[in-house]
């Protein structure tokens, strides 16, 4: 439990940190803008998309906001876990940065298979049939590339790895592994 809130809360974390610090052009700026919370809640006020487009950056943004409530939930669910089990902090930890590590290794096989099968996925299981295939010269997939995405899937592999690694590293550190 507590490695899927680490996973979700790097994602929820991740966009934010993607947006602020990675994201130059301004349309695709006030796309994730949206899709992060600004605004109101209805379809996007962006005259340059076409109403398909619009429908799926409103998906976008209510899967967007469920993932960041489930995090918040499963953070607190694991917090409330490990209160009730002090004794057990490290074990769990523990637990949970080799847990982390197994999946991001896998995440990472999956990824080095072919990013475009894992996307087409994703996007079947997330979205319904139909909504979020656009042709080439779509305002939305000028914006968003296939690239993008993949450049965007590195960064988060790259920092629950980080994460993860440093987890399992600091624990066994301190548990005296490694020390003479």
């Amino acid at each position: 439990m507590l490695a899927s809130a680490i996973y979700l809360g790097i994602w929820v974390g991740g966009l934010s940190v993607y947006y602020h610090f990675l994201e130059v052009d301004p349309q695709r700026q006030m796309v994730v803008a949206y899709l992060l919370g600004a605004g109101d809640s209805g379809f996007p006020h962006m005259e340059w998309l076409t109403l398909t487009e619009k429908r799926h950056l409103l998906d976008v943004r209510r899967l967007f906001a469920t993932i960041e409530q489930y995090c918040y939930w499963v953070l607190a669910g694991s917090v409330v876990l490990l209160i009730g089990q002090r004794r057990a902090v490290g074990q769990v930890l523990r637990a949970s940065g080799y847990l982390g590590i197994t999946s991001v290794l896998l995440l990472l096989l999956l990824l080095m298979s072919g990013f475009l099968p894992l996307f087409v996925f994703l996007h079947t299981l997330l979205f319904p049939v139909g909504t979020w295939v656009f042709p080439a010269d779509s305002s939305l997939i000028q914006l968003f590339p296939l690239d993008y995405f993949f450049r965007f899937a590195l960064w988060y592999v790259g920092s629950l790895t980080l994460f993860f690694g440093g987890l399992v590293i600091k624990l066994n550190g301190s548990m005296g592994f490694g020390k003479r």
